[in-house]
């Protein structure tokens, strides 16, 4: 039973017949959208909101005249006037699929392209540029979970509204396409930006860009959701940062679909290495970022593809190493980034902060205050860290290598002068303790 006085908008539409036309009222719920018959005074139409609806706008002259659903296998339409019907548009775009968008859209240039299809630059009928990203039916069936996993990803952007997040617009489909449209982002990927850059970025620009990706993360992590593919393809450089791409992204308690998941190089060994029997959470992605954290600051991989990058990736060996042709090698600030850089890239999950406390480390970091040791003491973290600072290779240390060295009682920290000399490799070591 529906309390009609609980519809979030409402208004009257009208079904055009050959001898006189009958009027309806069109209620929208949060759940779905139903038609009454006002004689009957009860529900007629009942159209969920999901992405098995489809609804077709009928236009002209620019303005919606009607909306059309399917009903009994044909096509049934409502007539109202266009700005309800625009307005009624804009409440639910995004949670069905529309048909038609070639009435609200032009294409203009081609400006990228995914595995799951190309993306367009395109311009709304108000003269707003939006990315449309267009995506083959036929492709998508034939790729395993082609299909559910875009679903997938569309229902998890519709939850998100974000500043340093892509924002999901509107989604149409044809018989051959779905069309994604987005927020059009003028600017570049973090990946471009890195070619440029073969040293790294500069710290400052670092901060900046890690700052506003953990705005993202904390964001997504608190609404249960993970996005398991961190890397920098998937991070916009533009006014303000966005992270794109959540097609592998999942709830953080539903990870039965495609458990292990992600781009080498930026897998966290316990997806990479996914056992059923112990479930893996938010904690991922912090791997994730710090594999990109570590690019930024040095301009290399942290899996450098001396083998193959997936095997290195599975095997989880790693050293961490700073690049001597960096303006700002020996700063303080690099220190310091190390050391949350070691703590991010924790082979136990557990032991990584998660994005919360690392924003408050990169505050720290950032107003040069020397206390990152006694945020992460707060943490009760403690452990060993090396990090080479010549371009002398060292032996390759596998990243659980702190974990096992773990430092039971310390009265200092050893910073980042104190140097150890162990043949021709200089090491500085960086001792964090646990009070």
């Amino acid at each position: 039973m529906y309390r009609f006085d609980n519809a979030l908008f409402n208004f009257p539409v009208i079904r055009k017949h050959f001898f006189s036309d009958k009027e309806y009222q069109l209620y929208l719920f949060s759940e779905e959208l139903i038609i009454i018959d006002n004689q009957a005074k009860k529900a007629k139409y009942e159209i969920k909101l999901n992405m098995t609806t489809t609804l077709n706008w009928i236009v002209n002259d620019n303005k919606i005249q009607a909306l059309e659903i399917l009903y009994n296998n044909k096509m049934k339409a409502f007539y109202a006037t266009s700005n309800k019907f625009q307005l009624l548009r804009e409440m639910i775009a995004g949670r069905v699929f529309f048909s038609g968008i070639q009435n609200f859209y032009g294409i203009q240039m081609k400006v990228g392209q995914g595995m799951s299809g190309e993306v367009y630059r395109a311009v709304s009928q108000n003269g707003d540029y939006v990315a449309i990203k267009k995506c083959e039916k036929q492709k998508l069936t034939s790729l395993q979970g082609g299909i559910p996993q875009l679903i997938q990803e569309l229902q998890l952007l519709q939850q998100l509204s974000h500043l340093n997040i892509l924002k999901l617009k509107e989604v149409y489909s044809d018989q051959q396409f779905y069309y994604i449209v987005t927020d059009f982002v003028d600017g570049r990927t973090l990946h471009t930006e890195l070619l440029s850059r073969p040293t790294g970025l500069s710290i400052l620009q670092t901060l900046k860009i890690m700052s506003q990706i953990l705005n993202a993360l904390i964001y997504i992590h608190q609404k249960g959701i993970m996005h398991r593919d961190l890397n920098p393809h998937n991070i916009m450089i533009s006014e303000n940062i966005k992270l794109i791409d959540f097609g592998l992204a999942r709830i953080i308690k539903n990870q039965l679909i495609f458990p292990t998941a992600g781009t080498p190089g930026y897998i966290a060994p316990e997806i990479i290495n996914y056992k059923q029997e112990k479930q893996y959470d938010e904690k991922a992605d912090i791997f994730s970022l710090g594999c990109m954290l570590y690019k930024m600051l040095t301009g290399e991989n942290l899996f450098r593809k001396q083998k193959n990058i997936f095997q290195e990736n599975k095997e989880g060996i790693f050293e961490l190493r700073k690049n001597t042709q960096h303006p700002e090698c020996n700063s303080s600030k690099m220190d310091q980034l190390f050391v949350l850089l070691a703590h991010m890239l924790d082979n136990d999950p557990n032991e990584r902060p998660n994005a919360q406390f690392c924003k408050q480390l990169l505050k720290e970091i950032e107003n040069n205050n020397q206390q990152i040791d006694k945020l992460i003491r707060k943490q009760q973290i403690m452990k060993p860290i090396y990090v080479a600072t010549d371009e002398t290779p060292i032996e390759r240390t596998p990243q659980s290598l702190a974990s096992q060295n773990k430092v039971k009682s310390s009265d200092t920290i050893i910073k980042s002068d104190d140097i150890t000399t162990q043949g021709n490799k200089r090491l500085t070591k960086i001792i964090l303790k646990n009070m």
